[in-house]
């Protein structure tokens, strides 16, 4: 699909004929998931070839971030389904040619279309370079926003956590301890592609900044160095959240493990309170001959009350010392 605004940022209409060239003050071309025909027509309408999905796609500094033909090539990895569990990122191409700006993108990443309702609120854009300041602004703002939810949710889950040995009996608290850490590894995934993202934004606003195409604009160039520090910012919060995931995660281990452990102690327990029955029961089932409790009125008797008194004792010993 091709989306076409003008400078101030009003959407403008495709022409039936696909003649961009016709159209006069286009400040941006956003080309979602575009087709030939779509790429042919902005190609012709402003002499630039566009990236291919496999260029975009390429991690190399060189094939990010260049200059050609007086068009400055930008490519930077946003994160998107941050409501899902599989967050991902999308290669996304940003090209500013004289005064107009072209995005291309194979993914949909929430911050555009927060921008675009903007876009038709604000409508005071003086051209591409600002078009694309405000768009870069927008998604660390959306970055932002992810990075405060996923804060949240560490913190609601820990909470959890922590209350489910209280709550549940074991059987259960391990079964929810260990569904816990399914939704931890979706965490640490969102916040790893966020971080990814603000490495890749903070690349390309530092290498944007150094541009006399985008600098030239003071207004630009400021708005640039306060969207590096908003990035700067966040990149120290997400490591702070991921050091609270890996925390979350060491404790749900934990606990599951203190939790597999009291059922390994109730088994050995046992084992201790039948092992001395065990032993009087093995020595009156030996086939000697003489054995004279055998012969005795009240021989079985006294192993059965010897029998029990061997398990009462360790039993009342271990709830003495807690460990019962």
């Amino acid at each position: 699909m091709l989306f076409i605004y003008d400078k101030t940022g009003a959407a403008i209409d495709l022409p039936g004929d696909g003649q961009l060239h016709r159209i006069a003050d286009i400040g941006w071309y956003d080309l979602f998931n575009p087709t030939d025909e779509e790429s042919a027509a902005v190609e012709a309408a402003t002499g630039i070839d566009l990236p291919s999905r496999d260029e975009l796609s390429d991690i190399e500094p060189s094939s990010r971030l260049y200059i050609e033909n007086d068009a400055l090539f930008l490519t930077a990895s946003l994160v998107y389904r941050v409501d899902s569990q599989i967050a991902g990122l999308a290669d996304t191409g940003f090209i500013l040619s004289r005064d107009s700006l072209i995005t291309v993108r194979h993914a949909e990443p929430r911050a555009f279309k927060i921008f675009t309702t903007n876009m038709r609120r604000t409508c005071d854009f003086k051209g591409g370079g600002d078009i694309l300041a405000s768009l870069l602004e927008t998604i660390v703002d959306r970055t932002a926003e992810v990075l405060e939810n996923a804060s949240r949710a560490v913190d609601d889950m820990t909470t959890s956590v922590f209350l489910v040995e209280t709550q549940n009996r074991p059987d259960r608290a391990t079964r929810d301890l260990e569904a816990q850490l399914v939704e931890i590894a979706a965490l640490q995934r969102l916040v790893a592609k966020a971080r990814e993202s603000l490495n890749s934004l903070s690349r390309v606003t530092a290498y944007m900044a150094s541009q006399p195409q985008f600098a030239s604009v003071r207004a630009n160039k400021e708005k640039c160095k306060s969207v590096n520090r908003d990035i700067k910012s966040l990149s120290e919060h997400a490591g702070f959240i991921a050091g609270n995931i890996t925390f979350l995660l060491d404790a749900c281990l934990g606990l599951i493990s203190v939790q597999q452990n009291n059922v390994m102690k109730i088994f050995s327990v046992m084992a201790v309170l039948i092992m001395p029955a065990t032993l009087i029961g093995s020595i009156y089932g030996m086939n000697f001959a003489r054995i004279p409790e055998l012969h005795w009125a009240y021989g079985y008797p006294m192993a059965l009350g010897a029998m029990l008194l061997s398990g009462i004792v360790p039993y009342l010993w271990f709830r003495r010392k807690g460990w019962w």
